[in-house]
């Protein structure tokens, strides 16, 4: 459009994202009410207005025939800050409207539209209300203090370091064993005193701390004894059954259906090539990501989780291992899915905005008319926008990381947050995949064994309780404490074994196959002392998702303050967790989802000033909730 800039939206949303008004907040995906290309960044400090916003300046734009910006001609008006404000912005007609992005006939989809340029003079209402929106975008691309530019992608950092059992147990049981060490270490104390010649009245004290304990030989003892109790329970059942081990119920879920299963897996993953399409068309400029690619991914995410959730219950019929299976890995694809695509979403529009800025900066530096505040502006958010990109990748620049190799390799990758560059290691060591591959088997065969032997026959009485027409509720209660009180043992060592099994052995797997250098999974989650601290480290790679695509972006889109965003983000949690146990139990009863929410006011209680002090009391308030949770919640599902 022929437009003034001061009407240009393009040029007001640039001019507001570049100073330092406002206050500073988090952002990750694509303000959809901004046309998608601008967002915020972390939310902590307020900033003062520079005093260039305060003034009005009319422009006069006129574009020439072949739709290139015109030289700009800049008369001030006033002060902006008074009620009686008359400025008006007029703008000069023109055969055809141009791409501020480029410069270039407007391209919309791959083809250009020709429109009539509006004559007509914009009102002060209009204008008014486009101050009001910009002073009320709180978004900020540099420190106060210093100036420093600040990526809009420094909430979520990737590095090279190993995952914390396999970092202090595993590696040090293969490299550095050596037995006991204790008694050298005392040894060792005692003769650096007699070294030091110590009068022979001191007596020699080693404090505690400088003492090194090595605990390994307790490690080897649990896999063994676990080891043990498995091969005790196996030959009971083979005795049992006469030989015939095929009789295990567990097993037969296991087994059945396995190429329906991996069929359906591996198409469900070749759908997830959906969004790298949408992004090759916006590369090939056939369409725009703010205005047709964000709809048409947004639709799509949504139908994808919906339709393998109808397909595996309705027409597949599958049984509840491989429906929860499915499901799961369905939404871990939806997570890499929407990574991908809101991340290139929002370098599209900086690469739009630096486009429009390099080529609206030569206009104007060529006329000594222009206001040297437009140019300032121009120049910020030119050097912010090289810098963003740049900050991306030093090897490979957007957009060329849209390609089928960077999103294959982002697929097999054990991350859910997406980047053109993470850190990787130097080569595969296939001894300890080896390693990885028998304790995820290992594993596998261990909780199979702990479901047949201790889960199994006691879902089988909660199932005839629930079934049954001539219990009371109070009966009912009754019984179901009874198998609560026998669940909670099992319950427990199933917990502990998932997490080693996906966090530790999978996930570690994965990431030697591919190179993934940060094997960051999890954190010391056992030594939790509260609620927050446990949803941030417990499962890292889906704490990342949350913290930049739910938490940030809620903030940034719906304009939400830190407590806000937070009740967004256990809300969506809590919905997810009970479509879970919706397609495990087929029944939607809202347990799981009012025990989620029930977090926050316990994160309330752990952050009191009674129990901020007393950890201990946090950490066993912790473990009560990890050891009876899982139990309480799946025997209400299968009795009530």
């Amino acid at each position: 459009m022929a437009d003034g800039l001061l009407k240009d939206e393009q040029f007001l949303r640039i001019q507001k994202l570049n100073s330092t008004d406002g206050k500073r907040r988090s952002i990750m995906l694509d303000d959809v009410s901004d046309g998608g290309n601008l967002q915020e960044f972390s939310e902590n400090s307020s900033y003062d207005a520079p005093e260039h916003e305060e003034t009005v300046t009319e422009i006069t734009v006129n574009a020439d025939e072949d739709g290139n910006l015109p030289n700009i001609k800049v008369v001030p008006q006033g002060d902006l800050g008074k009620d009686s404000i008359q400025e008006k912005v007029q703008s000069s007609t023109a055969k055809e409207d141009f791409d501020v992005a480029d410069g270039d006939s407007a391209d919309d989809g791959g083809e250009s539209k020709g429109k009539a340029a509006d004559n007509s003079q914009l009102d002060d209402g209009s204008f008014t209300v486009h101050l009001k929106k910009l002073h009320t975008k709180e978004k900020l691309r540099f420190r106060r203090d210093s100036n420093q530019k600040v990526s809009f992608f420094g909430d979520v950092a990737f590095d090279s370091r190993p995952s914390i059992l396999d970092g202090s147990i595993d590696q040090k049981i293969r490299s550095s064993f050596e037995g006991p060490t204790l008694e050298k270490q005392i040894r060792a104390a005692k003769l650096m005193r007699r070294n030091l010649k110590v009068n022979s009245e001191d007596k020699i004290v080693i404090e505690a701390d400088s003492l090194n304990p090595n605990f390994s030989g307790l490690y080897v003892l649990f896999w063994l004894t676990v080891a043990l109790t498995c091969a005790k329970v196996c030959i009971n059942y083979y005795l049992e059954h006469n030989g015939n081990l095929w009789e295990s119920e567990i097993l037969k879920f296991m087994t059945s259906d396995l190429l329906t299963v991996a069929l359906v897996d591996l198409v469900m993953y070749l759908n997830t090539y959906f969004v790298l399409i949408i992004h090759f068309l916006c590369k090939r400029k056939y369409m725009k990501w703010d205005n047709t690619g964000f709809v048409l991914v947004s639709i799509y995410e949504l139908a994808f989780v919906s339709f393998y959730m109808y397909l595996t219950e309705n027409i597949l019929k599958l049984h509840w291992v491989a429906k929860i299976f499915l499901f799961l890995h369905s939404l871990v694809l939806l997570m890499k899915m929407h990574s991908f695509a809101f991340y290139n979403g929002y370098l599209w529009g900086i690469l739009d905005e630096l486009n429009f800025s390099k080529n609206a900066l030569a206009k104007a530096k060529d006329n000594d008319n222009t206001d040297p505040q437009i140019i300032a502006t121009l120049e910020r958010s030119k050097g912010f926008c090289a810098f963003e990109l740049e900050s991306q990748s030093k090897k490979v620049p957007f957009p060329e990381n849209i390609n089928l190799k960077n999103f294959f390799t982002y697929s097999m990758f054990p991350t859910l947050v997406y980047q053109i560059e993470y850190p990787r290691t130097e080569r595969i060591r296939w001894g300890y995949v080896l390693e990885k591959l028998c304790a995820i088997f290992g594993i596998i065969f261990v909780m199979m064994v702990l479901a047949q032997t201790y889960m199994y026959p006691l879902a089988i009485k909660a199932l005839e309780i629930r079934d049954s027409q001539w219990t009371t509720l109070a009966d009912r209660l009754k019984k179901w404490s009874f198998i609560l009180v026998d669940y909670i043992p099992s319950f427990i060592a199933m917990y502990l074994l998932t997490f080693y099994l996906i966090w530790d052995a999978i996930l570690n797997c994965i990431a030697e196959l591919t190179r993934f250098g940060d094997r960051y999974f999890y954190g010391d989650w056992w030594n939790c002392v509260s609620w927050d601290e446990f949803s941030r480290i417990w499962n890292v790679p889906v704490h990342k998702f949350l913290l930049r695509h739910v938490y940030h972006s809620s903030m940034s889109a719906l304009k939400l303050n830190k407590n806000q965003a937070t009740l967004v983000t256990f809300f969506l949690s809590a919905v997810v967790h009970e479509l879970a146990m919706y397609v495990l139990f087929k029944r939607l009863r809202s347990y799981l989802f009012f025990f989620q929410m029930g977090q926050l006011p316990l994160v309330a209680l752990s952050n009191s000033r009674f129990l901020k002090k007393r950890t201990i009391i946090g950490n066993v308030i912790f473990w009560i909730g990890i050891c009876t949770g899982p139990s309480v919640l799946c025997t209400l599902y299968l009795t009530i």
